[in-house]
Order: structure tokens, then sequence, then C-alpha cells
């Protein structure tokens, strides 16, 4: 008999859950994974279960919801009074039958009352991080806004087993602090990564908001800092606190400034905060356990520059991440850490396993010809070689095009499924794209590149299990910046994702892509417009290039529309 589990984050009743998203395993396996933001189209689903999640992974994969054995919950916010289950996992695990009709409630009466298993939420990062690595032993880092009764927690695991060695209280959230940065930058609390990118247009004046020290595992605000914050931290008002204390320490001195340059010297600053923290946090964790591994995950290690300092001055000689550190992630370790309470318990990867990033619904041939029908839109039908080189001539030509193929990957960043693409050669093809996404022109741009790629734009090499997933900054040679400006930051790096060679699909097509011109490297930025999630269905990706006029190809194998 098979084995079958959802994993769950996010649950309608609790309006500040974000970023829901589902997970279906079968029999030790992940089959599908996917976020309510892409079935809801409400960017990053607030306050918002996982319902349409579920039910459009349950269609594709044939399963009925009765057939579902038990949900593992990336939470730990069981109903009161909920007993605990005893098992070697840490953190404490609660079984309850309750909430079926809350979590899932136009799912309910096909599933039937189910046991959902509420882990603890670092677990989960955890989990999802061991899980999705093909390393049997490892030690794992996670950090983020909050999580349970923490911000950050220092995870071993070895055999399928884990071991918490050390938690740090919410008050010295990395996730918290960086998010109120970003606040005060006025790129909204969501903006992290807008302010990773701002951090390079400044020189950093020394200070560090925070430091750890590595060898008594203790935090420590800088001295300099005024406000609420250094007499007493209180989690509830972390964010108004750090806000405060940013407003009366650091220029512009208010968060009023409509010049987001006045604030790149702040985000140097934070930014470097941000990359000790983590490197004192990894210097910790191997004090502690010293495996060869380290595993990235949390909110914090979507860092691309925080994780290129870890893989190089850590000491680990592995270091890896996966394709969403985010909350939403979580399911992934929901769902296994579930499996293995019902006897099926889960493996690491193998070591020749691909990097597991497209976890969507399977998209059709039947379904792109009826968006196309639907919308009265011509497009042509090309071979697969044709329609790599007709789409590479048109990249070539710094038309932007949007690329739409197979099943979309999960997580926030786009990696080869649900992206919008152009050449990197010319420094006003990426304003054009800049327009279209509605970013500040500012913001740097992602390369997409084979190996063949790094090495000929003389870059740092990839690093497996980062560079997969774009979690990783790489400098640019020289010679290569000049040949690829549009997609090189200020900084002399570009936030790469190293794509295997193929003969189908994206590796594919980055071939032909160089074959064409001689760069083997794309801008890649994800399928979406600003504020909207990225496309997940056929019809989505159509309405947005009819919405943009900046979008000069619309590119769903095997079918290819022009802009007349």
């Amino acid at each position: 008999m098979q084995v079958i589990v959802l994993g769950l984050v996010g649950r309608p009743d609790v309006p500040a859950c974000h970023d829901s998203a589902a997970c279906l395993v079968i029999d030790g396996e992940v089959v599908g994974a996917l976020e309510q933001e892409r079935i809801s189209r409400l960017r990053h689903a607030h306050g918002e279960g996982a319902e349409g999640a579920v039910r459009a992974l349950l269609d594709d994969h044939g399963v009925h919801p009765s057939e579902v054995q038990a949900i593992g919950y990336a939470w730990a916010d069981a109903p009161e009074g909920t007993p605990r289950v005893e098992t070697e996992l840490p953190c404490g695990v609660h079984i309850s039958d309750q909430l079926t009709k809350t979590f899932l409630p136009t799912l309910a009466d096909e599933l039937g009352t189910k046991d959902i298993i509420f882990f603890d939420h670092h677990l989960c990062h955890a989990a999802q991080a061991y899980f999705l690595n093909p390393y049997h032993s490892a030690d794992i880092l996670v950090a983020d806004g909050w999580g349970g009764d923490g911000s950050t927690s220092l995870f071993h695991a070895e055999g399928g087993r884990f071991r918490l060695l050390e938690r740090y209280d919410k008050c010295w959230s990395l996730g918290m602090f960086y998010g109120a940065a970003s606040a005060y930058a006025n790129l909204g609390w969501w903006g992290a990564g807008k302010l990773m990118g701002l951090s390079s247009y400044g020189h950093s004046t020394g200070m560090r908001f925070m430091t750890f020290d590595s060898a008594t595992a203790s935090f420590h605000l800088d001295s300099r800092l005024r406000g609420s914050l250094v007499d007493a931290r209180d989690w509830d008002l972390l964010g108004e606190q750090w806000l405060e204390a940013f407003e009366k320490r650091c220029f512009p001195f208010s968060s009023a400034s409509a010049n987001a340059f006045d604030y790149a010297t702040f985000a140097a600053d934070v930014q470097l905060t941000v990359e000790e923290l983590g490197l004192g946090l990894a210097a910790r964790l191997r004090q502690l356990s010293g495996a060869d591994a380290l595993l990235l995950s949390g909110g914090v290690a979507l860092n691309a520059h925080m994780n290129r300092r870890i893989a190089r001055e850590s000491g680990y000689r592995v270091v890896s991440g996966t394709v969403a550190p985010n909350d939403g992630g979580t399911v992934f370790g929901a769902a296994m850490l579930a499996e293995a309470l019902l006897g099926k318990t889960p493996q690491p990867l193998p070591s020749d396993a691909a990097p597991p990033i497209f976890f969507g619904p399977r998209m059709s041939t039947k379904d792109i010809e009826t968006a196309l029908q639907k919308h009265r839109i011509e497009a042509a039908v090309a071979e697969p070689d044709q329609l790599r080189k007709q789409v590479a001539q048109a990249l070539d030509r710094d038309a932007i095009v949007a690329w739409f193929d197979g099943r979309n990957e999960f997580g926030p960043r786009a990696l080869g499924a649900r992206s919008l693409l152009a050449a990197p050669h010319n420094r006003a093809t990426l304003d054009r794209l800049n327009r279209v996404k509605g970013r500040q022109p500012w913001r740097p741009a992602a390369l997409s590149l084979t190996t063949q790629g790094f090495a000929e734009l003389g870059m740092e090499p990839p690093v497996r299990g980062l560079s997969d997933y774009m979690l990783c900054t790489h400098a640019v040679g020289e010679a290569g910046t000049r040949r690829v400006v549009g997609g090189v930051h200020v900084d002399g790096t570009t936030r790469a994702q190293h794509v295997p060679d193929s003969t189908a699909g994206f590796g594919a097509l980055l071939t032909a892509f160089g074959e064409e011109s001689g760069i083997p490297a794309v801008i890649n930025t994800s399928l979406n417009t600003r504020g909207e999630p990225m496309a997940l269905r056929p019809d989505q990706a159509i309405e947005l290039m009819t919405g943009c006029e900046d979008i000069d190809m619309l590119v769903m194998p095997p079918y290819v529309v022009q802009r007349s």
C-alpha cells in the first residue's frame, strides 16, 4: 500500500500567515509541490491556506483526497491541550485530528478527518535542506524572521536523524533586522533582495549593528546604537525598535527620503552585518559538530552575498541550499517528516541526482492550445532545434522573450521554466526589462549560464547546491564583464544560475544562444510583473505578454508567439 502524505504551511484562520504552500509525497518521493500564490494570484498568499495548491497537486497526480493518510504541518501551533507524541525528533511533535475543515474547508468532506502532524518550523526548514540534498551527514543552519520560539537554529542530521544543537532568541532575529532595514530604506518589509542590490552602491562605515561571538554563542548590539532597542528588546515591537534605532543613528535619519541612494551606505553596513553574522553562526556550528557539509535554510539563506562568503570562508568542504529556503519550502520538510512517522523513512538524494527544481503541475500541449484559442492568439509551431534557433536569434537582436516550458519551478527564483529572458550584451535591454518588471532601474539582473559560460566569462566556478538555485553571487572577469555588461552588477558580481548541459529545455536554449551570439549567458528573471506571482498556466503567460508592449516574443514549446 502506498504511503501518501501532504506537507502544508499556511492556514486561512491566521491572518499573519504568508507563503502558504503544499507538497505531495508518495512513498518517500516528492512528486509535486506548489505555492498557493500561483493559484490565488495574491503575492505571498497573506492569510491564505494552501487549499488551492493541494487541489491542483492531487488532480495532477490522480490522487483522491481520501487516499491521503496524513498531513504534516510546518509550524508548531496545534490546538491547545494537544498531547505531545514521543518521537526521536527534536522540538516536540503534536498530532490533532480537529483541524481538517479549518485548514482545507472545501476539501474536508473528500479528505475525511485526517491527522495533522505539527512540527517545529525550523525543524521543517532543516528537514527540507537535508532531504533535498545528497549528504548522509550534514550540519544545518536555519535563520529567518522567526519560527516558533527562536529565530536561528543550529542542527546536525545524520542517517535521517536530527539533533538541535542550539537555538537563539527571537530578539536576535537576522530576518527581522534585515526586513526592518529594508523598510527604513523605503524598499518595504519584503525588500530584502532590493536592499542587498542597493548595498553594492555604498561603502561601509564600519558599523556592525549586531555581532555574534562564536566562542560564547552570544549576540551583541553595537554600542553606538540608540533607542529602546538598546534598553529592552521586545519581540512584539522588535521591528519598530529597529526602525527607531536606525532613525536615531543612521543617515538619512528618517525613512522619508525619496532617493534610494541616500540609503546606500546604510545598506552596505546592514549587508556586511548579516554576512559576518552568517559566518559567525557557521563557525559556531562547526565547533559544535564539524561535519563536512553545511546546509543553509530559512529566509536569510536567500542572501546570495552572505552565502558566497560562507561557501568561501567557513571551512566547510560543502555548502549547499535548496530551491526554496524561504517559508514555502518548509512543506518539503513537513511532508518528509510525516512520512518518516508513518514508517516510510525518506532518504537524502542520490549523489548523482539533478538539482530538484521543477515540482509544479504538468502542462500539456493541449493546455497551451486551449489558452491560445481562448485569447485568439496566433502562434507558429516549431521543431525543438528550430524553436531554439529562433529564440536565440531574437535574443541576439535584443528582444525580450517570455519563456514558458513544462512544470514550474518551486520557490522565488526563475530557474528556466517561467522566465523573462534577455541578452546581456546591451545595458539598454536591461532597462527595458526593468520597465516590464516595474523595478527600479538600478536593480541588478541575474545571469543563467552553462558550465562553459562560467569558464568563458572568467567567473568564479559554480557552487553545487547554491549556484543551481541562484543563491550565490559570483565575481565576473573584466573581459567577461564587457561581454555581459547588462548582467553584471556595479560590484562586478552576478547572482548566477548554473544550468546543467542538456540536449533539451533551458540548457539547450542557452547552448543555442551561445552558438548564435558568442555570449554563453542570458539575463533571467521571473515571468511576472510587479506585485504579481510568477505565471503558472499558459493563459497567464499570454495575458502577461498582451499587457506588456516591451515583451517581443512568448515561447511555449512547441508554440512561438511573435508580437505583431
